[in-house]
């Protein structure tokens, strides 16, 4: 009998070392600050191409990849992401809630310069399609700063506002 128990208690014993071995090879994803900035780069790299956008980035606890929601062209988006995040991005539709909508011509990856704009006197707090094309963008600080620089460096793309929309 003790033969019998040893050797229950052994094969028990390896199916419980192989399934921790199985479970410590499987690739965790990144996580505190490493997981944000990959979801931030992720969600850049969606801004700026002509044919689709990013809309969410993000995954579930243990996932080793990021669900990236997309507008616009998901073979495109799959392409471009597979290239910069090989193996950590899977690209799924997104969903276009009435007040967003993907326009091919407007210059998202301009967008995303202005919403990383950091300036001791202002700061971005909104960016959106103008309806002749440009670019609108909300700042809170001063207003006058914000319309010199941003005039400066971006000629004739922006409509600088204060804090209203």
């Amino acid at each position: 009998m003790d033969v019998a128990l040893t050797g229950r208690l052994l094969a028990t014993l390896s199916v419980l070392a192989v399934a921790c071995g199985a479970a410590a090879v499987q690739p965790e994803g990144p996580r505190g600050q490493a997981l944000a900035d990959l979801q931030q780069a992720i969600y850049r790299a969606g801004i700026g191409p002509a044919t689709w956008h990013a809309d969410m980035v993000g995954a579930h606890p243990g996932d080793g990849v990021q669900a990236v929601e997309v507008i616009g062209s998901l073979d495109d988006a799959r392409r471009d992401l597979d290239r910069q995040f090989p193996g950590q991005t899977r690209v799924v539709p997104g969903h276009i809630p009435s007040d967003l909508v993907y326009h091919p011509d407007h210059d998202y990856q301009l967008e995303g310069e202005l919403q990383d704009l950091r300036q001791p006197g202002f700061q971005v707090f909104h960016t959106d399609l103008a309806p002749d094309g440009r670019t609108t963008v909300g700042v809170v600080g001063d207003l006058t700063a914000a319309r010199a620089y941003i005039d400066a460096h971006y000629p004739g793309r922006v409509i600088v506002h204060g804090n209203t929309r």
